[in-house]
């Protein structure tokens, strides 16, 4: 029995190796959040926090593909969102912390089955991530 529950405590440990986060950095802004991405690396996946008048907190996630391409997502699936778990980063991918579909991050609109991560445009001007906080606000709902 107890070699049953070392066995699958070491498989969970072996499954979060390279998973890391989320740790999140708090923004804030008027109608729109600049965010900086020039530090943002390939394969880089940050984690993001906005409380939005009401004084609720909104996680939203920006992350660089292979190809260098900056993407932005809800911390919250379309489908899982209810369990509050949010996403986690591993190697370049989002993982989803409940039923751990993983997303390549230049696919992260297309998701896997039902699990989707929360849409949310973002624009680029330079090196930075314009991101609208009523657009925020309106997916208030998947927190």
């Amino acid at each position: 029995m107890w070699v049953f529950v070392g066995l699958a405590l070491l498989a969970a440990g072996a499954f979060s190796i390279g998973m890391r986060g989320p740790s999140f950095i708090s923004v804030s802004g008027g109608d729109f959040i600049l965010i900086p991405t020039d530090s943002l690396s390939k394969g880089d996946v940050r984690f993001y926090s906005y409380r939005d008048r009401a004084g609720e907190e909104l996680r939203f996630i920006l992350g660089r593909d292979s190809g260098g391409e900056v993407h932005a997502a809800m911390d919250a699936c379309q489908r899982c969102y209810t369990y509050h778990k949010g996403y986690a980063s591993s190697h370049g991918y989002l993982v989803c912390k409940l039923c751990g579909n993983r997303y390549k991050l230049a696919a992260i609109t297309s998701g896997i089955a039902s699990c989707v991560p929360g849409t949310l445009s973002l624009e680029k001007t330079g090196q930075r991530a314009r991101i609208s906080t009523a657009e925020l606000e309106r997916n208030r709902g998947l927190f």
